[in-house]
């Protein structure tokens, strides 16, 4: 697979490797891609990002949207505890750009602004040219088309922390029936290492990393899974249900086929239509 990533802070192609069976503390600092772009999708960058350097992760998250035909799936990811805040801008910018869609624009990019986020974006914003950039949204707004504030980036809170962790959840849990796929794809061993140890004592909301664990991961993957289900807010129906609506027709279709057989009747057959309904012509004009 040839891969031409753009100019920015510190990224180079590294040789082809499993990455699968490695630990996952010999994956950090390192652009991980499981797909590049590919035409006809579009893509959103989700970062959770840390206070300061070696206090927590910094994660960055890529998710192709969804489409009737795919469900969405987790295709790149960076992990650091080494690069701060502002320096980190400077790894989204080209991660950003590289995952563009058709038309050029940059991967729709959803920052947790709650802390250092916020110094992260602006630095993106105001001195590398990002211009695209996911508007904070309010969920009780009695009109949908007033929801979008004028806010950049996820706030999350103890009112948008629930609705996060419940689409993701639906999104890991709900398979499609047909080829047996989750509505959302996950693929990063420091994701899957996070959910072992990602528990409640209670409901959804207040689920958790265990102690000495890490959550970030999940929660960057959550913001990238809530954040490609509002792109797609005006949609008549939800994607997911749309592809899995497909995917049962198509499976009845293949079931009905399977029962009956090759239809037969006097188009495609050498029989009449009397004949057909059992019947010669001699009873039928008696």
């Amino acid at each position: 697979m040839n891969i031409e990533i753009p100019p920015g802070y510190g990224l180079k192609l590294l040789g082809e490797r499993n990455w699968a069976s490695a630990d996952p503390e010999e994956l950090m600092d390192k652009l991980l891609i499981w797909e590049a772009p590919r035409p006809g999708f579009q893509y959103t960058l989700s970062a959770d990002v840390s206070d300061g350097i070696g206090l927590d992760r910094s994660v960055i998250d890529i998710t192709r949207m969804a489409t009737v035909h795919e469900p969405a799936e987790q295709v790149a990811q960076f992990v650091t505890d080494q690069v701060g805040p502002l320096e980190l801008a400077y790894v989204i910018d080209p991660i950003g750009r590289f995952y563009k869609d058709d038309d050029g624009q940059e991967a729709m990019c959803a920052i947790e602004t709650n802390a250092s986020g916020i110094s992260t974006q602006n630095e993106l914003q105001a001195h590398l040219g990002y211009t695209h950039f996911y508007v904070w949204q309010t969920f009780d707004h009695r009109n949908p088309a007033k929801r979008f504030t004028q806010r950049l980036g996820w706030y999350t809170s103890p009112r948008s922390r629930p609705i996060m962790l419940d689409h993701y959840f639906k999104a890991i849990n709900s398979i499609d029936p047909l080829t047996g796929r989750p509505d959302y794809i996950i693929n990063s061993p420091h994701t899957i290492q996070e959910m072992r140890n990602f528990i409640t004592h209670s409901t959804l909301r207040y689920a958790e990393a265990a102690p000495g664990a890490n959550d970030d991961c999940i929660m960057t993957g959550a913001i990238g899974v809530i954040v490609c289900h509002f792109r797609n807010y005006d949609e008549l129906e939800p994607v997911a249900e749309a592809r899995r609506r497909h995917s049962e027709e198509a499976l009845r279709k293949q079931l009905l086929a399977e029962r009956i057989g090759a239809r037969r009747d006097f188009q495609n057959t050498d029989s009449t239509a009397d004949e057909m309904d059992g019947r010669d012509e001699e009873e039928f004009y008696e």
